[in-house]
């Protein structure tokens, strides 16, 4: 989903408690047709609230949807840990996406990812006022501050009653560089990112190694043993950076597993 025009579009991204969620998630958005219509894009869907794994891939979104049962325990702890300034956190409930039998109305997802987004974009609409006021602020600020370097060359050359003068500009010349690289530093993380992407287990083992996979819970096992980084895996899912980096993981268990009897027990021992 990028695009050269970038910066110009919204960047929402999903945080969503499993691999079979973020699927539906990913089919939904792909019918919604955001991008086109709306001028938002859904760089990444999240199948996992683990803490750490989060804070990296949301890191600079403009928008974090957040998927839970209302308010809960995990949203609220999610909430605290990724709200930002420059960032506005909804969420995504997935009460109102279950229908009577208790399974998941992809309509229902659809018409609840829809209204979610567009109720935090315009959230964070209200938030981008005070952006750009805080952006007026900076250009006045870095104007006064070359008004107030050609004044303290002026003002050396003045009588020495001014020396006391030309001390305290020369003070808030230094907050005003301090406040300007601060902001300007905070400013530029706003578009950072890492995405996730997800591959089916099964058939990316049998591209990768021309064979059948025996065991898939062996994989998650190990996975989940070793913890390798932006590698999650279960339900018959392999989440990664991309897929070169989920065939390299897939390397390096098979070759493990070469190494290790077929008892489960003895592969969590590692």
């Amino acid at each position: 989903m990028q695009d050269d025009n970038h910066e110009s579009k919204i960047d929402v991204r999903i945080i969503v408690s499993g691999l079979d969620v973020a699927q539906l998630v990913s089919r939904a958005v792909n019918n919604i047709q955001l991008e086109n219509d709306y001028h938002i894009i859904v760089s990444s869907i999240i199948p996992t609230v683990e803490l750490s794994i989060v804070k990296k891939v949301a890191s600079g979104a403009d928008i974090l949807l957040i998927g839970g049962y209302g308010h809960d325990e995990t949203y609220n702890i999610l909430f605290n840990e990724l709200k930002t300034d420059f960032n506005h956190i909804g969420l995504f409930d997935y009460n109102n996406i279950i229908i009577e039998e208790e399974s998941i109305d992809f309509k229902q997802a659809e018409k609840e990812i829809l209204n979610s987004i567009i109720n935090s974009t315009l959230s964070y609409s209200l938030n981008l006022i005070n952006i750009h006021a805080l952006e007026n602020k900076l250009m006045k600020v870095t104007h006064n501050y070359n008004v107030l370097s050609d004044d303290y060359d002026k003002l050396l050359k003045e009588q020495e009653v001014l020396t006391r003068e030309n001390k305290e500009l020369r003070e808030d010349i230094d907050e005003i560089r301090q406040d300007y690289s601060s902001f300007k530093t905070r400013y530029e993380d706003i578009y950072s990112k890492e995405i996730l992407e997800v591959f089916s287990l099964n058939e990316l083992w049998r591209d990768t190694f021309r064979e059948n996979l025996a065991d898939g819970e062996r994989i998650s096992i190990a996975t989940d043993r070793f913890k390798p980084d932006n590698i999650i895996v279960g339900q018959g899912y392999i989440a990664a950076q991309s897929r070169q980096k989920a065939v390299e993981w897939l390397n390096i268990v098979r070759t493990a597993l070469i190494f290790v009897d077929d008892n489960k027990d003895d592969l969590k021992e590692i």
